[in-house]
């Protein structure tokens, strides 16, 4: 082998090292970001239900304070709670044939 064709095969061979090493540094930052998104993943569901929770929590909250206070709240909730009743009184009058 001459000396050029040397000096070619020791770049050739240089830049095959550069690109396994860029390779496995790829792949461990792809590693690490499929952890980081299995994390987020769990916190947005952590975070759904808890949003989910707390939109519950305020709906009973505003009924109530619906059902204490006046105005238009109140009036809602009372429409609600005399549907509510009826429907129960239907489920009655069914089981009661």
């Amino acid at each position: 082998m001459n000396a050029k064709g040397y000096e070619e095969y020791l770049l050739l061979r240089r830049s095959v090292e550069e690109l396994l090493s860029e390779h496995d540094k790829l792949v461990e930052l792809a590693a690490g970001l499929r952890n980081e998104l299995s994390d987020v993943r769990r916190q947005l569901a952590e975070k759904s239900e808890e949003v989910k929770e707390l939109q519950a929590r305020y709906e009973r909250a505003k009924f109530s304070g619906a059902i204490l206070g006046s105005g238009e709240d109140a009036v809602t909730a009372k429409r609600r709670v005399s549907e509510l009743v009826r429907e129960i009184d239907k489920c009655i009058a069914l089981l009661d044939r």
